[in-house]
């Protein structure tokens, strides 16, 4: 494994299944990552995750369990801090991994030299199409290219240290942890990032074992007035992308792009 690379995999101690399930999963990829007890919202009163989080924000109501993921990724950065590595890799315990993925590790020359943070999944939404930027590298048949517009999920993504110093400054949190990170137009923090994409992915979400979500609790939906101003705030966030993205997708320096998962990528162009 390369070195100076801090990998952590969020899992709550109690999800033994989940933790099973992603070592094979690991293994098959050639990856080793660390396992801390995850942020657990059965063990904490919600006076404790407010303490690290505000009830609402940019994006509307901020959920408890969603408090809890977003306090046991800030954990993850916290760690990473604390060692000397200079990137970190963060994945989520319900994923499918490439196999290759621990080549991308062992030899990091692929990293661009400007980036914040490499995002290396596909959210799964069929019709969801992300705005990459035109110019990109290409590595083992797979390309890396500037995110410009929302790309939901924080399953597994690379950050620098100066990176996760910026996002651990926006304590207390107001938005949901794939907002904090890739909505540039909700999350202050995130429009300071320079974010690249893998495509196809080497990482997606839906790899977990039947049965309920592990952290959850009662949400607290707005409504009437409070409903109303939820959706026009989240309406603006969606369209408020700045002058210079617009401009980037109007002259073919940015496209729309739907981003796949696949564990064997057939060769690109460079």
């Amino acid at each position: 494994m390369a070195p100076r690379l801090h990998i952590e995999m969020i899992n709550l101690a109690r999800a033994e299944e989940r933790r099973a399930r992603m070592q094979a999963e690991l293994a098959q990829a050639g990856v080793e990552a660390q396992f801390h007890p995850a942020f657990d919202m059965a063990e904490h009163p919600r006076e404790e995750m407010l303490r690290h989080c505000r009830p609402d924000g940019p994006w509307g109501l901020f959920h408890d369990s969603n408090m809890a993921i977003t306090i046991s990724h800030a954990q993850v950065w916290e760690r990473f801090l604390a060692s000397d590595a200079v990137l970190c890799l963060v994945m989520e315990d319900d994923i499918f991994i490439a196999p290759e993925l621990g080549a991308w590790l062992e030899d990091l020359s692929w990293w661009p030299a400007d980036a914040d943070m490499v995002k290396l999944e596909r959210w799964r939404a069929r019709s969801l199409k992300v705005l990459l930027g035109a110019e990109g590298q290409g590595y083992r048949g797979r390309r890396i290219t500037r995110l410009l517009s929302r790309h939901v999920g924080a399953a597994g993504y690379m950050l620098t240290r100066d990176a996760a110093e910026r996002f651990l400054a926006e304590r207390p949190f107001d938005i949901t942890i794939d907002n904090l990170l890739f909505n540039f137009n909700a999350s202050p923090v995130a429009r300071t990032m320079r974010v690249y994409q893998v495509q196809p992915a080497l990482i997606e979400q839906g790899n977990e074992p039947e049965g309920v979500a592990l952290q959850t609790a009662t949400r607290f939906r707005p409504k009437g007035l409070a409903l109303v101003r939820q959706k026009l705030k989240r309406a603006y966030y969606e369209l408020a992308y700045p002058i210079p993205t617009l401009l980037s997708a109007l002259t073919g320096r940015a496209k729309l792009h739907q981003i796949t998962f696949l564990a064997q990528p057939a060769e690109v162009k460079q």
